[in-house]
């Protein structure tokens, strides 16, 4: 059970925190990249392994390293298939100050400092954040929307564009 409200509430500390379903869409982009970054880690452990083989003039292990690496793309692959596949409703979690917007909890939380926003694109459901790498979407339940965008544009720097969708 999680202790994000599905309407926004205030805490005790001054911040915001909700839980909103989000587009599965999107959902599914942001694991395409986590599925891309494990093939990369899988590259890299074969390639890494194939450097310490031919360093060591000992081929024999480069089957071994390749029996590992396999099993650890056939996990990838069966995880993000799962959590892409049955992703019917995806969630996030939100948490809103005057300084920062945060998404996820625990070790999976992002941060996105509001001083930082280049762009700012505000959508029908979403309203999206972009700095010089970063860029985060965030969604708010439909009654608290206007809430959410209001606060959002109030903290926003001088020098950000503001984007209609």
């Amino acid at each position: 059970m999680s202790n994000y409200p599905t309407q926004i509430t205030t805490q005790p500390n001054g911040t915001y925190t909700w839980s909103c379903s989000i587009d599965v869409d999107y959902y599914r982009r942001n694991m395409a990249m986590g599925f891309k970054a494990c093939l990369w880690i899988a590259a890299f452990l074969l390639v890494f392994g194939a450097f310490l083989c031919y360093r060591f003039q000992d081929w024999s292990t480069l089957l071994i390293i390749a029996a590992c690496d396999a099993v650890f793309l056939l996990i990838s692959i069966l995880i993000f298939w799962l959590f892409t596949h049955f992703a019917t409703d995806p969630q996030e979690h939100y948490e809103m100050t005057d300084i920062y917007i945060k998404t996820g909890s625990g070790k999976s939380s992002v941060y996105f400092d509001l001083k930082r926003v280049k762009t700012a694109t505000f959508g029908p459901k979403y309203i999206e954040l972009k700095g010089k790498v970063a860029k985060m979407r965030v969604y708010a339940p439909a009654e608290d929307f206007n809430f959410v965008k209001s606060y959002i544009m109030t903290q926003l720097p001088g020098d950000c564009a503001i984007l209609y969708e």
